[in-house]
């Protein structure tokens, strides 16, 4: 009977002792948190973060589908740009993806994060291939108001929301001005195939300071959050915008679990729009 019971603790604690060690995890000071991703990259996270760092050190990941995503679209030597890179999760499995001979942009406003995110590249041999950028993207050239909430600092907005502790003003520019900026500085062209854009709610002002860009493309996939409850509440149509995708000759998809795509017609359309969640939408424009 004592070696049943034995057995039967041990089938509990073995698997907690699996998920233990499968990750290095190392406080490192100032805040920060050095571990390894459940595919062996080494990322630094910010300790105050309520989140994103508590389920990335959980599960090792973030977005799965997401990363399953760009992993089917991206090749070596591809140019990728995150624009609202957050901790950096999306763009280091990119960065991998793409190889030396590809980029990787990432366009991060918080000082904090983009600081870390470079750490983060730094430690996994990409620093030459990785560019971070502290800016915003938007419509307009100039300066914007970063609002940073007090616990979930892995999140930042430019839109109204309660939850704001506190204001900064950050750098602002649409992305094809800020990408001729980068090539001057780099000395060769930022030319992108894929871009992923998760900015809380100011994707319609990302699109706009692109969309004219983004028309005269052959190639280019985007993958982006589509908030219609957040664009609703800054005065913008997301059934327009949803539409305007298509109009600019992309064809518009739904991101699904597992990095798998689906097709959207004018009935999805309408229910995506009018909808109180949020969804990954993907646009497609050539061969991917």
């Amino acid at each position: 009977m004592m070696l049943g019971f034995v057995k039967a603790i041990q089938s509990v604690i073995r698997p907690l002792l699996r998920q233990e060690m499968r990750f290095f995890r190392q406080y490192v000071g100032d805040n920060t948190i050095l571990m390894t991703t459940n595919d062996h990259m080494y990322i630094y996270l910010d300790g105050m973060d309520a989140s994103l760092t508590p389920s990335i050190l959980r599960e090792g990941t973030w977005e799965p589908h997401l990363s399953h995503w760009l992993e089917t679209v991206l090749r070596k030597g591809d140019c990728f740009i995150d624009i609202g890179g957050n901790n950096g999760i999306h763009a280091l499995r990119a960065g991998r993806k793409v190889g030396e001979t590809g980029r990787v942009i990432v366009f991060e406003p918080q000082e904090r994060l983009a600081g870390l995110i470079e750490r983060s590249a730094a430690a996994n041999l990409m620093i030459y291939n990785f560019h971070v950028r502290r800016t915003a993207l938007g419509a307009e050239h100039g300066f914007i108001r970063l609002g940073k909430f007090a616990h979930l600092t892995g999140s930042a907005t430019v839109t109204p929301n309660e939850m704001i502790a506190e204001y900064v003003n950050v750098p602002l520019a649409p992305l094809p001005r800020a990408l001729e900026q980068l090539t001057k500085k780099l000395g060769r062209p930022c030319d992108p195939d894929v871009i992923k854009i998760d900015v809380e709610g100011f994707e319609y002002a990302v699109w706009d300071g692109m969309k004219e860009w983004a028309r005269q493309r052959d190639r280019l996939a985007i993958v982006l959050e589509y908030s219609p409850v957040s664009y609703r509440h800054c005065g913008r149509d997301p059934l327009a915008l949803i539409r305007e995708f298509r109009d600019y000759g992309f064809r518009v998809e739904q991101l699904l679990a597992g990095g798998r795509t689906r097709r959207l017609d004018d009935a999805d359309f309408e229910t995506f729009s009018q909808a109180e969640r949020q969804y990954d939408i993907v646009l497609i424009k050539g061969n991917f």
